[in-house]
């Protein structure tokens, strides 16, 4: 009697089913026919109660289990779990027979750049041997398109067989586990990450200098929760809120700077975790408790905390993420991205194992610079992250704008950065004035100025607002004293205007479509100024808001609400603490941006505002702007063009790419240097075989001709259909190209095959749409002639086909 072995499959689920269930029909058909022992794959049943998630089915039980190993299984699938389970079935065979079982099979799924864990190394004896399209393209691939790589799948599929059959019948038995044993299973991955982490420690620096100011956190308590008391501690204690927090506030406050605070605490901290945290998953709502290390002082404000020299959460391992890009990394991206040196000895899947086991916190930078089309799709990633490691801690930077907070709920908690005190302006440019005597001289001249008039220092209250100022001072020409107005002037647009970031990722159709003029903003904004005078800077109703860009004078090229998102997308002039309300930064603020649409905007009674809303310091301003544009004449106003439409800012011309008119490859090497490069590439000629064309030849720009030489390994074109610029394809010395499907689904207008065998035209040609002529040459005897009309009963226009033979030489 043929005895029966049993094998499992461990591998990403979700991902690829279709061609994980065609390449294991194939393998299990081999199985099937084949001279050696019978397997019998352990399915699991229809109506299984466990989570995927958790661990393959048949994993504790199986004589061999197929590892099916990719990115996406090290970072996002079982295989966490299942090495676990299969690590400690051998240690059992090993204390009880003497010799250690192998039960595990790794296979290449996809191609796994970074280095693969030991217990996996270990095992994968099965690559060595195997054909180089298994390496570089994976099983993945190979089954998708078996047709071309059919010679290669056969081999691979055979050693599968054959290494399954050599497992079992060679090896020693390996021990089965109860649901219990598996449960206990040390993670056996992470065996070599103390090392590395370590390592990446070492590469991994802060983005930012410390910032020379303690700031302070108001904690707003759930993102859901509303108009909730205000609780203000020092930012030494943001870990103490909770394990996940969005750090709410306008451009410009600072925000980029706490979290490089928290990388820099994570690099240099204590391990252990800090005593009366919270534990994982749990958020602090409501009323602050008492924070351990904080002694309430009589003023009301908090004492220097003593635990500030320790990790934040207990994380010693920061990632600190920009979406400046378009999108974030992946998570094996991350270590590239953030410690480039240490990246070739990053074991997989070490990231997602960090964060799983919440010993790394992510920190997220830059989503307001994400164009507002894109900006769902990188929410929605985060998002997906964090569900997939609910222990690892996370802070946002946002303005608000954007911000799904339905969907946050009361995971997270919203806190903002309380607005720099006259001291802690003072301080901050004496840090700023302390490199050069100009410098010196330029904040001697600004101090005095700052202590007699409150406005200046209001809008001074952020970081980038002030160093503005003394950058304005700075550049006066001595001794003639700046205005009080261009002072104001340059505070407020050093948080307005942000530089153009080019980013890279595709555009999608919406509101940023027609982005809104810069001038149509700034007139906006200075219209819902006057509108909400008579309110404080607490939140304003987004209906009210709303309502007041509706005045006479909006644009019609925006909504109402677009505009309201631009508003909060550009500088943070509102932004949206929760769902349906805005608020402006600070009133100082609101009242230089009302002055300035008083003063330059026609058909405003100012006369009447300034009675309805009193105030010392709008009067001042807007008197002192009317006399600047009395003295020196029409002055254009810093929010719209006075008497006037608004004007469009031309959109600044990207950088020219580099181009080459022809370039000529021999390896994918070589084509992946001209992909990194950027280079414009209209002819491309590869010589010789050369891998991954398929993969590579939609990312290069501008391609239009394609020649494919000296490849007697060729049998089908590859795929082009996402080629959208390639017009003409040329194959020279490729006798054994036979087939070309590619053809059907490509935009290829012109083709041209030297020398094409003694066979018939392949039908496939009649069904390229966009193909119109093609030139066969032949070196033997004249094929028959091809059908001059079409069959009937179709419409289709078939293509100029060209037979000529060539002389032998």
């Amino acid at each position: 009697m043929v005895p029966v072995y049993r094998y499992a499959v461990s591998y990403a689920h979700g991902r690829d089913e279709a061609w994980v269930a065609r390449f294991l029909d194939e393998l299990r058909r081999r199985l099937e026919t084949g001279d050696g022992p019978r397997f019998h794959r352990l399915v699991p049943p229809a109506f299984s109660d466990g989570d995927p998630g958790k661990g393959s089915y048949g994993t504790r039980t199986a004589d061999v289990v197929l590892a099916l190993c990719s990115p996406a299984y090290f970072n996002e699938g079982p295989a966490q779990r299942d090495w676990a389970v299969l690590a400690l079935r051998r240690s059992l065979g090993q204390a009880r027979t003497g010799v250690a079982p192998q039960p595990a099979l790794p296979l290449v799924w996809e191609p796994v750049e970074r280095r693969l864990p030991g217990p996996v190394m270990t095992a994968d004896v099965f690559s060595a041997g195997q054909p180089v399209e298994y390496r570089s393209l994976g099983l993945a691939l190979l089954t998708m398109q078996a047709p071309r790589y059919r010679q290669a799948l056969d081999r691979v599929l055979n050693g599968i067989v054959a290494r399954m059959a050599e497992m079992v019948t060679v090896g020693a038995p390996t021990p089965e586990l109860d649901e219990r044993s598996a449960e206990d299973a040390p993670d056996a991955l992470s065996a070599d990450d103390a090392a590395f982490t370590e390592r990446f420690r070492k590469e991994v620096v802060p983005a930012l200098p410390p910032f020379p100011v303690a700031r302070t956190l108001v904690s707003r308590g759930p993102a859901d929760a509303g108009h909730t008391p205000e609780h203000a501690l020092p930012t030494d204690l943001l870990p103490r809120l909770g394990r996940r927090i969005v750090l709410v506030g306008p451009a410009g406050a600072g925000h980029s700077t706490e979290l490089a605070r928290l990388a820099a605490r994570a690099l240099g901290g204590a391990s252990e975790r800090v005593p009366g945290g919270t534990v994982p998953g749990q958020v602090t709502a409501g009323p602050l408790p008492e924070v351990p290390g904080v002694r309430p002082r009589t003023d009301g404000a908090p004492a220097a905390p003593t635990t500030a020299d320790r990790a934040p959460w207990g994380c010693r391992v920061p990632f600190v993420l920009s979406a400046r890009s378009g999108a974030l990394p992946r998570l094996d991206g991350m270590v590239p991205t953030l410690a480039p040196l240490a990246a070739a000895q990053e074991p997989a899947g070490w990231a997602s194992r960090r964060l799983r086991s919440g010993q790394a916190f992510l920190a997220v930078d830059d989503l307001d610079a994400v164009p507002a089309s894109n900006r769902a799709a990188v929410w929605e990633w985060l998002l997906h992250l964090l569900e997939a490691h609910p222990d690892a801690p996370c802070v946002i930077a946002t303005n608000g704008t954007g911000v799904p907070w339905s969907r946050l709920g009361d995971t997270f908690r919203v806190v903002g950065l309380t607005p720099l005190s006259p001291d802690d302006v003072r301080a901050l440019l004496d840090s700023r004035a302390a490199a050069s005597p100009e410098d010196r001289q330029a904040l001697g001249a600004l101090l005095p100025r700052c202590d007699s008039d409150p406005l200046l220092v209001g809008v001074a209250d952020r970081p980038a607002a002030a160093a503005a100022l003394l950058r304005a001072t700075s550049a006066a020409a001595r001794p003639v004293r700046i205005p009080r107005h261009q002072l104001l002037r340059a505070g407020v647009s050093a948080v307005w205007r942000r530089p153009r970031v080019e980013t890279t990722a595709p555009p999608v159709p919406g509101l940023a479509a027609s982005p809104v003029p810069d001038s149509v903003l700034r007139a906006a904004s200075g219209r819902l100024a006057v509108a909400t005078l008579g309110l404080d800077d607490s939140h304003i109703p987004l209906r009210t808001a709303l309502s007041a860009l509706r005045d006479t004078g909006s644009s019609d090229s925006a909504s109402p609400e677009h505009l309201l998102a631009a508003l909060a997308d550009r500088a943070g002039v509102v932004f949206r603490p929760g769902p349906d309300t805005v608020a402006f930064p600070n009133p100082e603020v609101r009242t230089y941006l009302a002055a300035h649409h008083l003063a330059y905007t026609l058909g405003t009674d100012a006369d009447t505002v300034l009675r309805r809303h009193p105030s010392a310091e709008l009067a001042a301003l807007l008197a002192e702007l009317l006399a600047a544009g009395t003295s020196a004449g029409p002055v254009r106003s810093v929010l719209a063009t006075p008497g006037g439409s608004p004007r469009r800012l031309p959109a600044a011309s990207p950088p020219p790419r580099p181009a080459v008119r022809r370039a000529s490859v021999r390896s994918s090497a070589e084509v992946r240097a001209l992909l990194r490069a950027g280079t414009a590439v209209p002819a491309l000629r590869c010589t010789g075989p050369v891998d991954g064309l398929a993969e590579v030849l939609p990312r290069l720009p501008g391609l239009r001709s394609l020649v494919l030489a000296d490849d007697p390994s060729l049998v089908a074109l590859p795929e082009l259909a996402r080629c959208r610029s390639l017009r003409s394809v040329r194959v020279l010395r490729c006798p054994n190209l036979r087939d070309l499907t590619a053809l059907e689904s490509s935009a290829v207008m012109f083709l041209d095959i030297d020398p094409w065998p003694d066979l018939p035209v392949p039908d496939g040609l009649r069904r390229a749409l966009w193909l119109s002529r093609v030139n066969l040459v032949t070196v033997g005897s004249r094929p028959r002639p091809a059908a001059a009309v079409p069959p009937p009963g179709t419409d289709t226009v078939f293509p100029e086909i060209r037979m000529r033979r060539r002389r032998r030489s």
